[in-house]
């Protein structure tokens, strides 16, 4: 797979909607080992397993019909950004992992990915934002954009489901300020243009048994590919 825009990988997630009450998901039915720490809240029904996994932290987060599985970049450097790393390869690992879950039947499926690519200049970044999202000119000294559109699709090979597609673009600046003796040393700017993806099976779909989740997997990862950009 190859991307047309270099897009760096700060979180993915799958999220289960509508799980069956007591139902969790094992760290080591994704990793293969035991997770890292186990968190119990029993009075607020809340169980959370991590650990390290691909150079970020897994997550599974439990919560009374509702299961999050999320991968994080790790802050290593206070100057740059984090990162997992390109997503069409972090995608390519998270999407395998996940076809390993034995999951089960659910109300709702959702994913969640946010990227980053980091233009050079205001100039640069102003121009890769009308590349983006072409259609809107706000001028060329236009900063700090936001622009959301949900396209929604259907899948007649998969039960009929629809899947809501909202994609988010941001052009942001990130100031990085390192300190000594409490006086400011150096000041670093950062152009950041963000894509945050959430897609996530309408509520009037009626999903298949969980032996057909894989397809669905599937046709999650495809469309966050397209609309990034991944081919």
């Amino acid at each position: 797979m190859t991307q047309t825009t270099a897009w760096t990988t700060e979180t993915i997630r799958f999220t289960l909607l509508g799980v069956p009450e007591g139902v969790k998901v094992s760290w080591q039915s994704i990793v293969g080992e035991e997770p890292e720490s186990v968190t119990n809240r029993p009075a607020q029904r809340l169980s959370i397993q991590e650990g390290p996994f691909q150079g970020g932290r897994l997550v599974i987060t439990s919560h009374p019909g509702r299961v999050d599985i999320s991968l994080a970049a790790v802050p290593t450097n206070p100057e740059s950004h984090p990162t997992l790393g390109y997503f069409a390869e972090v995608s390519g690992i998270f999407e395998e992992r996940l076809s390993l879950i034995k999951f089960p039947t659910v109300a709702r499926l959702a994913m969640g990915v946010t990227l980053n690519v980091f233009p050079e200049s205001l100039e640069k970044s102003n121009l890769m934002f009308r590349e983006l999202v072409p259609g809107l000119d706000f001028g060329n000294d236009a900063s700090d954009l936001m622009v959301q559109v949900n396209r929604v699709k259907k899948f007649p090979k998969i039960s009929g489901m629809v899947m809501n597609r909202l994609s988010k673009w941001s052009q942001l600046l990130s100031q990085t300020v390192q300190y000594q003796n409490h006086e400011a040393l150096a000041t670093k700017h950062n152009h950041l243009i963000q894509l945050e993806l959430d897609l996530n099976t309408s509520p009037n779909s009626k999903l298949p048994h969980a032996d057909a989740y894989k397809s669905i997997i599937a046709a999650f990862f495809s469309e966050a590919r397209s609309l990034a950009g991944v081919k």
